[in-house]
C-alpha cells in the first residue's frame, strides 16, 4: 500500500468520523429537545393537577365556612328573637314598675 492510498484511507476514515460525530450531535440535540418537551409537559400536567386540587380544597373550605356562617347567623337571629320576645313580655312589668316609682315619687 502506497502513501497515497494510506492518505486516502485516512481521509475516508476522517469523513466517516465527521459524519458519525454529526449524527451523534444531531441525535443528542433531538434527545435533549424531546426531554425538555416531555419535562415541560409533565410540569404543566402537575401544575394543572395542583390547580385542580387547590380549587377543590378552596371550594370545600368555602362551603364549610359558609355553612358555619349560616349557622352562626341563625343562632344569632334566634337569640335576638328570644331577647325581643323577653323584652316585650317584660315591657308591661317595666311600665308598671316605672309608673309605681313615679307615683311613689309624686306621693312623697
Amino acid at each position: 500500500m502506497g502513501k497515497a492510498e494510506i492518505l486516502h484511507q485516512i481521509k475516508v476514515a476522517e469523513e466517516h468520523v465527521r459524519v458519525a460525530v454529526k449524527e451523534a450531535e444531531d441525535k443528542r440535540k433531538q434527545l435533549q429537545a424531546d426531554g425538555k418537551r416531555r419535562a415541560l409537559e409533565k410540569v404543566e400536567a402537575a401544575d394543572a393537577d395542583l390547580r385542580k386540587e387547590v380549587d377543590a380544597r378552596y371550594s370545600d373550605a368555602k362551603r364549610s365556612v359558609d355553612a358555619r356562617k349560616k349557622a352562626v347567623l341563625a343562632e344569632g337571629a334566634r337569640k335576638s328573637q328570644a331577647l325581643v320576645s323577653r323584652a316585650r313580655a317584660n315591657s308591661g312589668k317595666v311600665k308598671a314598675l316605672v309608673l309605681s316609682e313615679f307615683e311613689r315619687a309624686v306621693d312623697a
